[in-house]
């Protein structure tokens, strides 16, 4: 082998080691990997963008949060990452794809809502919803030793204006898993349609 050759097959090898594990991340200040705590995720990521609890315990009419999806979006030209922790400890890290431009979002009209969105692009395109309803189901043959365990579904539904049916969202598993129309009714006069806010 040429000394041109050794050398490439060398960096490269140093490069294969440099590079960071599958799992893990190097934010600003420093790499987070599984099992990390999530308050050191944060200390060293920053505050997330959106957080989502798709799993968790119902005990006495109150949510708890067994899983927790967090996600951080840096614009179209870098990838997404969404941190899944379970149990205050992060579980692992997905890339779906390339971030998003949120400047000059919430101005979408009904095509934009697609099966499979997160629901992250979905409040972060669309705006909060005019009602939210809770559909959770337990899990059955799964309890916790504080409650019942469930998988956290619910039902946005979007007001886009007298010029649209109102569109019936549901999300579970933290992921838009269909959309419906409904026929218009008459609203509270009092009430505006409400847009942003972070996830819960």
């Amino acid at each position: 082998m040429s000394k041109k050759g050794l050398l490439l097959g060398s960096l490269l090898l140093l490069l294969g080691f440099a590079a960071p594990p599958a799992n893990a991340w190097r934010c600003q200040r420093g790499m987070v990997d599984t099992g990390d705590r999530a308050g050191s995720v944060r200390q060293k990521c920053g505050k997330p963008d959106f957080v989502y609890s798709p799993l968790g315990l119902y005990r006495r009419g109150h949510f708890s949060a067994i899983n927790e999806d967090w996600y951080y979006n840096a614009g179209s030209s870098q990838l997404l990452r969404v941190l899944h922790f379970h149990k205050g400890a992060l579980d692992s890290i997905d890339t779906p794809g390339y971030g998003f431009d949120t400047r000059g979002a919430q101005r979408c009209i009904p095509q934009d809502i697609r099966s499979g969105m997160s629901v992250y692009e979905l409040a972060a395109r669309c705006g909060n919803p005019w009602k939210k309803r809770d559909i959770s189901a337990y899990l059955h043959g799964v309890r916790g030793s504080r409650g019942e365990v469930m998988l956290r579904t619910e039902q946005w539904t979007y007001d886009f204006g007298p010029q649209y049916l109102f569109q019936q969202v549901t999300i579970a598993n933290g992921q838009v898993q269909g959309v419906e129309t409904t026929a218009r009714k008459s609203r509270n006069p009092g009430s505006r349609r409400r847009h942003g806010g972070r996830g819960g």
